[in-house]
Order: C-alpha cells, then structure tokens, then sequence
C-alpha cells in the first residue's frame, strides 16, 4: 500500500484567541489587554523571551513568535527610567508581535500595558511558573502545526502496542479489530484514521469526531464499541508502533516466514515496522496480530528472537563442521 501519496494537512497560523481559548483552563490565563488584537496569528511553534530585545539589541529579534515574559524581563523594565523604556519598546513595537505572555502573575508597567493597547497586542497573563508556561506553550503549539493526514483504515491498541490496520476495503480490518475489542483490546479509530506526528518521530492516530468509537461491520451495520463493550474498551488517540497491511493470499507473493528482514512504512516522515500479512480462510488474523504485538514489544526490548534462533543454528552448523 502507497503511503507517499497521502495528502497533508498543515496549519500555517493559529489565532491568538484560539491559544486562549484552549488554554485558559490549563494555564489559568487572563487577558490584561491588547483584545482588539486577539485574532493576530501565531506562525510558530517555538517561543521567544524577548531579553535581549528589551536591551535594544534587535538584529535576531524573534518578533513572530509568542513572547514569554518572566521575573528576569519584567524586573529589568522595572529598573529602567520611563524615557529609556518608552524608547526601548517603541522600537520593539516596530516588530509585528503576535501577544505577550507574563508567567507568575507578573503585573507589567502601565506604559507598557498602554502601548500594547493602542497597538492591539494581546497581554496574557498566567499564574503557573515560567518553566510551565514555556513547556506548555511549546506542547500546544506542536500539537496545533503538526502535519496530518487521513487514511482508510483500523487503529487499535493490542498489547500496549499502537497498530495501524490498512488494506483494501472489504479484506476484514474492521471484523479483526472488532475480534480483538472482544480478547480485551482498545479501538482508537475505524474506517477513518486521522494520523498526526509529533515531534520528528512519533506518528500518532486519533478517531474522527463525527464516528468515534464507531464501527461499521458488514450485515450487521454501525455499532457503538463504547456502549457495547464499555469504556475500558476504547480509546481517543495512540501512538503507532506497528503497520499491518492485509491482503489477499497470494501464491506468487513470497511471504515473509522467517522474520530476520525489517520492512518499514513511512507516513508523514516517520518510520514504522511494516508486517503484510496474508489472509485466507483457516488463518486467525486477530492472533495473528495479537503475537505481532507482543513480538514487537520483545525487539523494542533489545530481544529479536528470529536473529537469536539464526545465530543458534549457525553456531551449531559451525561446530558440527569442527
């Protein structure tokens, strides 16, 4: 199956109301000022401290990012003469700033609080710690400009170990994914799997909206795997550490019986083990699938039991050849 071809949807901005909007809770936000300016875009996921702006040193300034401003940054406007620092603002005000975030319920000069006013830059204040606040910040807007996309397919949770089911429509994926809710599993998504990375190398699957936690099941139609099975049944989002492709057996594919070969599918730039497996009648996908898990858990483990069953062998062909 083709994963190179998947069309990805990235966010070039975010607005600064839906930063609060989504944070007020987690960072016990208030909005001090600047709100005619709450729909000014956020173009990045990094942070800024804008100390060495403050100084008056300018060249690298950072100035299209969230500004975090800490004890450090507010205690040196502080010291500063009100003629020095109307001077040094209005020339950092010169930048297109999306908001200012004051950490520890920190209280900015009144000067400052007019500019950013008459400028319409948001000042958000928190009652968390500046190392909160930037951690936070940095996660939320990860999470918001990270690239994802949507596949046809099953996501669940078998053993700890997040599988991504895909094949043709019609192979079985959701009647597998349906036997392996019923051994004890987790379903994250059917039929439309929303896949997101996080960070350079983890591919996470989330449940669309509109069908979570629903599965449609051909002759018997939609059924709500939460309600059926329980809570403890279903999850909203999981990281994938296995692809499993379903296909038809074929007699002129050469399948893979040994295991000593890794094969890896790339989705969204991360690299995943890849399995194909075969389905005809007699074979129990859902087991199947179940020891793929458990297998991958033991190679993350550092223990390949193909490689260490191939060095057996060929240590004993050596000594016999002694």
């Amino acid at each position: 199956m083709e994963f190179e071809n998947l069309p990805i949807n990235r966010k070039d901005s975010i607005p600064v109301a839906r930063m609060v909007d989504e944070m007020t809770d987690d960072l016990e936000l208030d909005v001090m000022g600047g709100y005619q300016g709450m729909g000014r875009s956020v173009l990045t996921a990094d942070i800024n401290r804008p100390g060495l702006a403050l100084s008056g040193y300018l060249d690298y300034f950072a100035s299209d990012r969230i500004q975090i401003l800490g004890n450090t940054e507010i205690h040196f406007m502080e010291r500063l003469s009100t003629s020095e620092l109307g001077r040094r603002l209005e020339r950092m005000f010169s930048f297109e700033i999306p908001a200012f975030l004051l950490s520890r319920n920190l209280k900015p000069s009144k000067m400052f609080l007019d500019m950013c006013n008459r400028r319409g830059i948001p000042v958000l204040q928190s009652r968390r710690s500046t190392d909160e606040v930037i951690s936070r910040v940095i996660l939320f807007l990860a999470d918001e400009f990270s690239p994802e996309t949507m596949i046809h397919g099953t996501a669940i949770e078998c053993y700890g170990v997040g599988c991504l089911i895909v094949g043709l429509p019609g192979i079985g994926k959701s009647e597998t994914a349906l036997e392996l809710v019923e051994r004890g599993h987790r379903l994250v998504a059917d039929d439309m799997v929303t896949l997101r990375r996080r960070r350079e190398d983890s591919l996470y699957a989330e449940a669309t909206p509109v069908i979570e936690h629903h599965m449609e099941i051909r002759g018997v139609g939609i059924i709500d795997i939460k309600s059926v099975f329980g809570v403890g049944r279903v999850r909203n989002t999981k990281q994938i550490g296995l692809v499993m492709q379903l296909e038809e057996w074929n007699q002129e594919t050469q399948y893979d019986r040994t295991g000593l070969s890794e094969e890896y599918a790339t989705i969204l730039g991360v690299r995943i083990p890849f399995l194909l497996l075969p389905v005809r009648p007699g074979r129990n996908i859902a087991v199947i699938m179940e020891v793929a898990a458990l297998n991958h858990r033991l190679k993350e483990l550092g223990i390949h039991p193909a490689q260490r069953l191939n060095e057996r062998l060929i240590t004993m062909m050596n000594e016999g050849n002694a």
